[in-house]
């Protein structure tokens, strides 16, 4: 889901780095109905192999002929660019490898989006290199997956991290924008502080993420998945917090670490109320065989883009939205401003919406441990 930017009292001091009239087009989205940002999932294949991926399976993702065409997802851009989407997202899977990637990218450019690309950097050279030096996205997502090939071949499956760095070098100095992503996970868990100083030594903001969505879209769902545990992900998440802060020479109190912490989402309202994330008010989701979801992490499709357009689908994935009710324990709970609890999140680890997510109850107990203990000066490291 997307994330919205909350300043803290430390007027240095935010949770993401979303620029504010990119807020400002999302509230004016949520008041007249607009959908303002997509994501196009354009293929679930992966030249990577990672367990902690929630769609690509080597065994079971979509098929090159079963994907959609350039031409389709062009027609997709059309209509969504004609219901007043602004900002688009090219993902996968690895979306670099559609070898018409480049006539898919252009064509969105040319239509006015404001293009951003994940990817895992792997294929950042070449004629892919040569098209974003001369027609650059808004920024590159790159997953940084650890700070060796031995780090790499345990967490992907492949022995890719000088070529990746290579490549995020080359982008860099052409003047591409480039925000790394990492994933902390039991594989490179002990490598993470010298992850983060090589993101700072490429000059680059890195985001570190703690806690993992189970891999609820994967066909096969039996899949070798391996997260943190939920105590691990809470602790690892204030260091990641508290890394932030030294790395921008602040110093601050615990309450601000803790508002730091604090769930930009903004998702839950009082108990019985309804979602209040962008997911199905002003951003959509369509996957690689062209269903409309509300969210990539929830795998309920609310209509076919090409058979019954982008327009109608957001309508109808809007509609499901609005019906969706959150746990009243998790909107009465105390420990809600330091949980990363959403709609997806309740889906991906329980089934429902509505029934609690015990994992997260677990790891935002573990953060206002760490928090006390902050509190009570016993680490700041």
């Amino acid at each position: 889901m997307d994330n919205r930017s909350q300043k803290t009292n430390h007027p240095n001091l935010t949770t993401n780095y979303e620029p504010p009239f990119v807020s400002a087009l999302h509230a004016a989205g949520r008041k007249h109905g607009t959908p303002i940002s997509a994501t196009f999932e354009l293929t679930t294949g992966c030249n990577f192999n990672c367990r902690t991926c929630y769609i690509h399976d080597t065994d079971a993702h979509l098929c090159p002929q079963e994907e959609l065409s350039a031409e389709q997802w062009l027609e997709i851009g059309r209509q969504a660019f004609e219901a007043g989407t602004v900002f688009l997202l090219l993902t996968g899977g690895e979306p670099l490898m559609r070898p018409d990637f480049k006539q898919i990218y252009t064509g969105l450019k040319d239509m006015g989006f404001m293009i951003s690309v994940n990817t895992n950097g792997a294929l950042l050279c070449g004629e892919i290199a040569d098209l974003f030096e001369k027609n650059p996205p808004m920024r590159l997502n790159v997953s940084l997956y650890s700070d060796s090939g031995e780090g790499y071949l345990r967490q992907c499956g492949v022995d890719a991290f000088d070529h990746v760095i290579s490549n995020i070098r080359h982008m860099k100095a052409a003047g591409v924008q480039i925000q790394l992503n990492m994933a902390i996970t039991p594989e490179n868990r002990s490598r993470f502080k010298q992850t983060y100083a090589l993101s700072r030594e490429l000059g680059l903001h890195c985001r570190c993420t703690t806690y993992l969505y189970p891999p609820a879209r994967r066909q096969n769902n039996s899949c070798d998945f391996n997260r943190l545990t939920p105590e691990d992900a809470g602790t690892l998440r204030v260091r990641y917090a508290l890394m932030q802060g030294k790395d921008r020479m602040l110093e601050f109190s615990v309450t601000q670490l803790a508002e730091m912490l604090e769930n930009t989402c903004d998702d839950l309202g009082l108990p019985g109320e309804g979602v209040r994330c962008r997911a199905g008010n002003t951003s959509y989701w369509v996957n690689a065989a062209g269903q409309m979801l509300m969210c990539g992490m929830i795998p309920t499709p609310c209509g076919n883009v090409l058979n019954e357009g982008f327009a109608a689908c957001c309508k109808q994935a809007h509609a499901f939205m609005q019906s969706v009710r959150m746990p009243a324990k998790c909107t009465a709970c105390k420990l809600r401003p330091l949980c990363c609890v959403c709609p997806a999140a309740c889906h991906a680890e329980t089934g429902s919406f509505t029934d609690t997510p015990q994992y997260l109850c677990r790891m935002s107990e573990r953060i206002a441990l760490e928090l006390t203990r902050l509190e009570k000066g016993e680490d700041r490291t």
